[in-house]
Order: structure tokens, then sequence, then C-alpha cells
């Protein structure tokens, strides 16, 4: 079984290492959101752990997105109804 953190730990890793510095908040000063997708793969013979043989898996980030999309105030709407998705619509 894997935990929480480490799957945590995994996507921190891809995002310090395999995404480019330009674009990044800068440390102690700025932050990000952050959303990863993880494959998380066992041998196809082994379906499920045993308590004395736990099965190996592959973890592997396959999509992360980081970043936000501000709004000013003068933009948002009390109902709610406001998306900084261009291509949508308010009813």
């Amino acid at each position: 079984m894997w935990t929480a953190d480490e799957i945590a730990q995994l996507c921190y890793e891809h995002y310090g290492i395999r995404l480019p510095k330009k674009g990044k908040p800068e440390p102690n000063h700025e932050w990000t959101l952050l959303a990863a997708v993880v494959k998380i793969q066992s041998p196809a013979d082994k379906a499920c752990d045993t308590p004395d043989k736990p099965v190996q898996v592959t973890k592997e980030v396959v999509s992360m997105g980081t970043g936000t999309k501000c709004i000013g105030q003068s933009k948002m709407r009390k109902n709610g109804t406001f998306s900084t998705n261009s291509s949508w619509q308010p009813p």
C-alpha cells in the first residue's frame, strides 16, 4: 500500500524536477495551486496486498496543472455565476 504523503512527495518531486522554472512562484514570497493525476499500477498477476507480501506498485505522475486565474472584485457576482474559463457562458 502507499500513503498520501508518498503520493504528495512524488508530485512535489515531479513539480520541482520536470517542470521548467519559468512561471513558478518565488519561494517565501508567492504561492500557487497544484493538482496532479497519479497512475498507480500493480503487476498483472498480483491484484492485492496480502499480510505477508505487499504488492509492489509503480506510481507515475501522468498529468499536472498549476496556477490560479484571479479576477477582480468588480467582475465577481454575488450569485457565483462567473467562471474564468473563457468558453463558459453564464445561464
